[in-house]
Order: C-alpha cells, then sequence, then structure tokens
C-alpha cells in the first residue's frame, strides 16, 4: 500500500461506534465520540453500537455492525478491551476498512494478557484486511473530512498536519495552535500504533498535498530505520518539527507504560533530527512557536535581526536573548543612524542604535519612517517589534493602555508597507487588565497575518531555528548538486 492510499482513513463516508449508550449515561465515551462528530458537523452516516440496542440522539442502536444494513467505512472502539476481537473479527465481515481503538488494555501495560490481546486483534485484523488506529488513542481529527475528538476544536482546515504517541498533547496542540492562528489539515493521535505507526503517518503527510507543514510528538519508534528513511524524505519537501521525549529514565520507562514506544538515546535523537534537517523543539509551546513562523511569515536571508520597541531595559533583555539564540544584532549604518535621529525632536529618552527603544513615538507618520528606515538597511534581514505592558512607570494603566493601543495600531499599517520577514512579540504582562490587553492585540494581529510570540526567550529560539531550517536546505541543496 502507498503512503496516499491511506487518503481513506480522514474521509469515511460512514462511521459505526461500538460502545454507546443512551444519553442516561453522560459519560460513556462512545457516546460523547458520537456527540462530538454530531456537533462538529460530519456529514457522513452514524451508527451507534450496543448489544442492547435501543435508540439515541434520534438514531438507532445496531445490536452488531453486522446488522447495519449500509456500507461501514470506519468503526470507533469505546467498548472494553475483552470484547474487541470480537469486534474485529464483525468488522472484517462486515467490509470495514479501519477501525479506531479508543479502547486501552493492551501492549501498553504491564500484563502479558495485554500483549497477547493486542497480537490478537491484529492477526485478525491483518486477516480480514481492516487497518488499525491505536489502540489506546483519541484518534483522527480532520476539518475537512468532518472528524474530531472534541467538537469544540476549529472546523477550519490550515496546512499542518500532526502525529502524535499522546492523545492529550494532540488536542493540546490543536487548542494552543487554534489560539494562535494556527490551523491542522490532519491530527493522528496515534496511541500504542500496533498497526499503522509514525513511519505510516509521516510517510502520509509528505505527500499529502493539504499538509505543508509536518509536526510530531514521539515517545520513540517501531522501526528505526524505517522511521529515518521516512524522516529524511520528509524534511527535502516540507519542515518537519518533533518533539521528542522519554530521554530521562523515568521518561523512557513511562513512555513505554504510556505506548509501548521505545524511547531510545537523547544523543542519537539529536544527532539524527540534525543530521535530516528536522527541527527539534523541547514542548509544545515551542512546537507552535516554530510553526508559527513557518506559517506567517517568509523566511529571512540571514540572522541580522533589527529590534525595536518601547522600554529600555525589555529591549537590552531582548539583544541578550536574541544573540543568545544565535541570531545577530548589527550596527546600523552612519546613513540609517542620522535618518533614525532626524525622525523625532530629540535623542533625549531614546536609543536610535540596535535594538532601537523608543519610549514614545510623536505621530503614526514618525513611526513608519523609522521602520522604513531599518528596513532599508542592507545589514537588517529581519524586523522584531516589540511592546512590554507592564514595563513602564510614572503613567496610569489607563495611559498604558493608550499607548499600547497607539502602538499596535501603528503596526497594523505596516503589513503592507513593510516587504522584510517581521515578527512581533507582546510580553510582560503581569495585570488582569494588560492580560487582557495584550490578548486582544494578539488576536488582532494574529488575524491580520502577524507571526504574533508571547515572550522574547521563546521567540528568538523559534526564530532562530525557523532561520536554521532555511541553512540547512541551502547546505544540503549545494552539496547534492
Amino acid at each position: 500500500m502507498s503512503a496516499l492510499e491511506l487518503d481513506f482513513l480522514f474521509h469515511p463516508q460512514s462511521i459505526a461506534i461500538a460502545g454507546v449508550s443512551d444519553v442516561n449515561n453522560p459519560f460513556n465515551t462512545g457516546l460523547k465520540f458520537l456527540e462530538a462528530l454530531t456537533a462538529f458537523g460530519y456529514k457522513g452516516k452514524l451508527y451507534p453500537l450496543n448489544p442492547n440496542g435501543g435508540e439515541v440522539m434520534g438514531l438507532k442502536i445496531y445490536k452488531n455492525v453486522k446488522d447495519i444494513p449500509d456500507q461501514v467505512d470506519y468503526v470507533i472502539s469505546a467498548i472494553p478491551s475483552r470484547y474487541t476481537p470480537q469486534l474485529v473479527a464483525d468488522a472484517a465481515a462486515r467490509g470495514v476498512k479501519a477501525i479506531h481503538f479508543f479502547t486501552s488494555g493492551f501492549g501498553e501495560i504491564e500484563n502479558i494478557e495485554g500483549k497477547k490481546l493486542q497480537t490478537e486483534i491484529l492477526e485478525i485484523a491483518r486477516q480480514g484486511g481492516v487497518r488499525i488506529i491505536g489502540p489506546n488513542c483519541l484518534g483522527i481529527y480532520c476539518p475537512e473530512g468532518g472528524l474530531t475528538f472534541n467538537p469544540d476544536m476549529a472546523k477550519v482546515s490550515g496546512p499542518v498536519g500532526m502525529i502524535s504517541q499522546s492523545g492529550g498533547n494532540s488536542a493540546y496542540a490543536v487548542t494552543e495552535g487554534n489560539s494562535r492562528g494556527v490551523y491542522f489539515s490532519k491530527v493522528i493521535s496515534m496511541g500504542n500504533g500496533a498497526d499503522l505507526n509514525e513511519s505510516d503517518y509521516l510517510e502520509y503527510l509528505t505527500l499529502d498535498p493539504e499538509t505543508r507543514i509536518i509536526t510530531a510528538y514521539l515517545e520513540g519508534v517501531k522501526d528505526g530505520l524505517r522511521f529515518q528513511k521516512a524522516l529524511k524524505a520528509a524534511t527535502k519537501v516540507k519542515p518537519v518539527i518533533i518533539f521528542k521525549v522519554g530521554s530521562s529514565e523515568s521518561g523512557a520507562e513511562a513512555a513505554v507504560s504510556h505506548t509501548t514506544a521505545l524511547a531510545g538515546s537523547d544523543r542519537v535523537w539529536e544527532g539524527l533530527l540534525k543530521q535530516v534537517g528536522a527541527i527539534q523543539v523541547y514542548s509544545i509551546e515551542e512546537m507552535i512557536d516554530v510553526t508559527v513562523a513557518f506559517q506567517q511569515m517568509p523566511v529571512p536571508k540571514g540572522r541580522n535581526t533589527a529590534i525595536v520597541g518601547i522600554g529600555g531595559g525589555a529591549s537590552v533583555i531582548a539583544a541578550d536573548e536574541f544573540s543568545r539564540a544565535g541570531l545577530v544584532l548589527p550596527r546600523f549604518s552612519q546613513k540609517t543612524r542620522q535618518i533614525l535621529i532626524g525622525n523625532f525632536s530629540t535623542e533625549a529618552g531614546r536609543i536610535f542604535k540596535n535594538p532601537v527603544d523608543m519610549n514614545s513615538f510623536e505621530s503614526h507618520e514618525a513611526f513608519i519612517k523609522t521602520i522604513k528606515t531599518i528596513e532599508a538597511d542592507d545589514n537588517v534581514d529581519l524586523l522584531v517589534l516589540h511592546i512590554a505592558f507592564d514595563h513602564f512607570g510614572l503613567i496610569s494603566s489607563e495611559d498604558k493602555e493608550r499607548m499600547s493601543r497607539a502602538y499596535h495600531s501603528f503596526i497594523l499599517d505596516l503589513k503592507t508597507k513593510v516587504e522584510k520577514p517581521m515578527a512581533v512579540i507582546l510580553h510582560s504582562f503581569a495585570s488582569d487588565r494588560t492580560r487582557k490587553l495584550a490578548s486582544d492585540i494578539y488576536d488582532s494581529l494574529t488575524k491580520a497575518g502577524f507571526a504574533v510570540f508571547t515572550s522574547i526567550p521563546r521567540a528568538a529560539d523559534a526564530l532562530s531555528k525557523f532561520i536554521w531550517h532555511r541553512e540547512w536546505l541551502n547546505t544540503h541543496t549545494v552539496t547534492q548538486n
């Protein structure tokens, strides 16, 4: 089977959900899946299953998948593990193409019976031509196909694909991403990966035309050589961002207990990812930070960064953090510096070096002219603007808000006036009022298409890795040619 033949997983025309009881049992997982798919707007046919029969949400509950009169493409299992071999056999007899096992209690537990049970359902599935997602997972989120494991997730499809060996981290990544303007084409919570595993999904996302950026949360891999080959092929055509965990002894043990994954040496993983050009991150938040850069920005030609903001102390912090991350803050040319000084009535209270500290702007025109002057400097590859919300003394909360909103409106106007790559950092919001203000400005700038970050260190790290990826591609393209 070629990788793209897995496309049927993301666009089933009909789904049967095993383990649905009536609405008098609000904690029933099968019912939760049924409610989620219905609320999300899944357009195919839904068939609840339970040996007791009955009716739920206006739908007949079938006692067995074989009793369903129509074709069933996909089954979600939310029943106890001991009943799953029969479910797989019945599904295979009914011509089902794939079963997603939310059900746990298989190879991930320290119990020989669980491992035997996983082997048994695999053998039955393979004999019947059924593919298995999981076990022990949330399954698939695909807005275009109407699939979800949470009705509150965005119905908007985007360019980002994700493979996750953790259901919780996949759900969190979607929520974190959606809140920051990052939308997903497909998210696969794969659990144990007993049948379809991380390499299968990576090969698929590499070829998937709807996915431009690949992200992954991995605890380990089933077949190291196959995964290495798949990863090498993926990084040639798309950015691949990987959060690999399980590096400590305790973490490795937890990974085996969680999804049966073999974690592997941290040093080996770091070497592999760097060698093939994958970007290694160390948290879900950092994964989304780097994704924001790829999704929202053109890649800078180099590492030379100009930082502009309000607040001298915050600007010094930014200079240190960006330098520590491997970005360069070049000196402006004398011509640039003289133009900057001439833009304002006085240099007092301002710094016209790099970073540029602007305690205030006399006018919108002066701000635009300042940014355009910096952009025109040949030594500048990347512009970074920052707003430090609670870095001000001697002014009231009302004045801080007025200043921040003015700066926000100035930045919005840059969208059509600046051609070089540009990022915005909103940071240092400590009070309830400034947190709300920062959130409002964040949403506005994100909707306008800016790459926005919520701390100086996180922005510096993400932008450095973003640029490193271009450097890696340039070096290896030259080498291969």
